[in-house]
């Protein structure tokens, strides 16, 4: 297999399903964290999450591909800014406007050819493409170890209120008004975590 571009493995690889507006979103975010924020660090996760996840909108997947060249040049990183340049130069050439300004940073700023890349690159794009692969792999493994940890937390909840009601006498007034309120306290608890569990944030108030 030729591995002409991270880009192109990328794309070939993201979900057809996702919607073009949430690509936009996502690539907007992307922008503020890099104008607003200066945290070329969270646009350029931004931006590769518009590149991984869809396949669509070819303009804003190269805008979000040229940024992210941007975000390297700021960073001073000479070698991934060149090899992002040269793949919206090469994958993404009939956007005409950033192919030509990714040219000219090419050629004005690093004094490289855009074309070099055609005869050097697969190696490279390999090699990139799994350390990115393996970045994104060891990213995944945090979120999910802290969402773990998360519901770890709501079941240790219900653990515990589970031991309090049985510490208290349901034929008795007082008895059961403290279970009926540890009972709602277990039925939010409860929502929270099939809410989690769904993907979806535990709703607000509780």
């Amino acid at each position: 297999m030729r591995f002409r571009t991270v880009t192109a493995l990328l794309l070939a690889c993201a979900a057809a399903g996702f919607a073009q507006e949430h690509m936009a979103d996502t690539l907007r975010s992307g922008i503020a964290a890099e104008d607003s924020k200066q945290d070329t660090r969270a646009a350029i996760q931004q931006y590769n999450a518009v590149l991984k996840e869809y396949v669509q909108a070819r303009e804003t997947a190269a805008t979000a591909l040229f940024r992210m060249a941007e975000c390297y040049r700021k960073q001073g990183n000479r070698g991934e800014a060149i090899a992002a340049y040269r793949r919206v130069v090469n994958e993404f050439a009939d956007q005409s406007k950033l192919a030509a300004q990714s040219r000219g940073v090419l050629t004005k700023i690093y004094q490289v050819t855009p074309g070099q890349a055609a005869d050097t690159g697969n190696s490279g794009d390999r090699a990139q493409f799994e350390k990115l692969l393996a970045a994104q792999s060891a990213e995944q493994a945090k979120t999910d170890a802290a969402r773990q940890r998360y519901r770890g937390t709501i079941v240790a909840e219900m653990d515990l209120l589970k031991k309090q009601m049985s510490e208290h006498n349901p034929d008795s007034a007082q008895g059961r008004a403290i279970i009926e309120g540890l009972q709602v306290q277990m039925i939010h608890l409860q929502r929270d975590l099939a809410a989690f569990d769904a993907g979806m944030a535990a709703p607000a108030g509780k």
